[in-house]
């Protein structure tokens, strides 16, 4: 019998779903527990053998033909899943959305769920920029995907959402109090992702360097607009340069971007960038956000939920009032000729990650679930 078992997403899909199954597989271990993951797997995305997840992974696998018809596929595998959980002490799900953790409410037994966001806000971000084919597809499955998202919520024991914004739709959603749900944020690790010396930071800012971490390829990270911004800002900032790292758009660049692609590591993209750009349409959380804060980078970002109400609380950015090329571009420029104010949010948003961020707050609200899941 495993110790903990852990639904999810595909790990090998990446992106904030991964992010957040690390981060509770690590928690997992830090407390004690011996996690195993279970998801759906996509044959799409390719599997690493080597990786510590996969290797202690039951994944199951869909029969369904069909690539873009997830809530169906969800659903079917869902039996298959939830017997394989009545065999373990103690049951969590970890997902960007609910409806990935159907699973755990056939099981008939308590749970956990910590969800990233809703399947409407997400797809609300990201319609307008897919094919008619995912649009059908997307409007065929939303009942199910509704359907499994809200049965996961309200028959969670411990609810945990990963930002103000995400807990306010999860609770619309769900139909229960606000209060009912528990803000855990995602940790960061502030000793990986460290500022460089002031000096040394300020340096940069002879030629400023905007930064993008991301899918480029994903319309909800709305990368149209940052590009739109740029050639806007280096008009009057000749000097200026912007590094996109992740997947590239499908378009071409325009004069003073770099493409880096996938990295092994941002790390150093993000210390030595004098602004972090997140342009996105909407955001759960928006984790790079809080390790470019952590690595002593000021945020600039849209109003996309999670990442405005990080800066506007920790004080490490600006957030604008709409999702315009001109005002990104003004603000962009009003900052970075403003380096004791660029200073200033460095530090403060770098305080704010390395305390509300602490990997120790996940243990302790993790130990805590956990204790209440097993007392149940």
């Amino acid at each position: 019998m495993r110790d903990l078992a852990i639904v999810a997403t595909d790990p090998a899909f990446g992106g904030g779903g991964r992010a957040l199954t690390e981060a509770l597989w690590r928690a997992a271990e830090e407390v004690g527990r011996e996690p195993e993951l279970h998801f759906l797997r996509n044959p799409r995305l390719p599997g690493d053998d080597d990786d510590p997840v996969f290797t202690r992974s039951r994944a199951v696998r869909s029969w369904l033909p069909l690539p873009d018809m997830e809530a169906y596929k969800l659903w079917l595998a869902a039996p298959r899943v939830a017997d394989r959980l009545r065999r373990a002490k103690t049951c969590f799900v970890c997902a960007p959305a609910a409806s990935y953790g159907y699973a755990a409410v056939l099981s008939r037994r308590a749970f956990g769920c910590w969800a990233g966001t809703t399947v409407d806000d997400e797809w609300a971000a990201r319609r307008d920029g897919v094919d008619g084919l995912r649009r059908t597809a997307h409007a065929t499955g939303a009942p199910v995907m509704h359907r499994l998202e809200r049965e996961t919520l309200r028959r969670a024991r411990v609810l945990w959402a990963i930002s103000a914004a995400s807990r306010r739709s999860l609770a619309e959603l769900a139909r229960v109090p606000e209060e009912r749900i528990r803000l855990v944020h995602i940790p960061v690790d502030a000793e990986r992702f460290s500022p460089l010396p002031d000096e040394d930071w300020m340096r940069g800012l002879d030629t400023p360097r905007l930064v993008f971490v991301g899918r480029a390829s994903d319309p909800r990270k709305n990368v149209t607009l940052l590009l739109d911004g740029f050639v806007r800002l280096r008009a009057r900032l000749p000097q200026a340069r912007l590094t996109l790292v992740g997947a590239p758009p499908a378009r071409s660049m325009p004069e003073g971007v770099d493409v880096l692609g996938e990295v092994a590591s941002v790390v150093e993209s993000l210390r030595t960038s004098a602004l972090f750009v997140l342009p996105s349409l909407q955001e759960g959380f928006g984790l790079v956000v809080a390790e470019a804060l952590a690595s002593g980078a000021p945020a600039l970002v849209t109003p996309s939920g999670g990442p405005e109400e990080l800066v506007r609380e920790s004080g490490g950015g600006e957030v604008l009032e709409s999702f315009d090329p001109d005002e990104l571009a003004d603000r962009a420029e009003a900052l970075l000729r403003d380096a004791d104010r660029l200073l200033d949010m460095r530090r403060r948003g770098r305080a704010y990650v390395v305390r509300e961020h602490d990997p120790s707050r996940l243990r302790d609200a993790l130990r805590e679930a956990l204790d209440e899941l097993d007392a149940g």
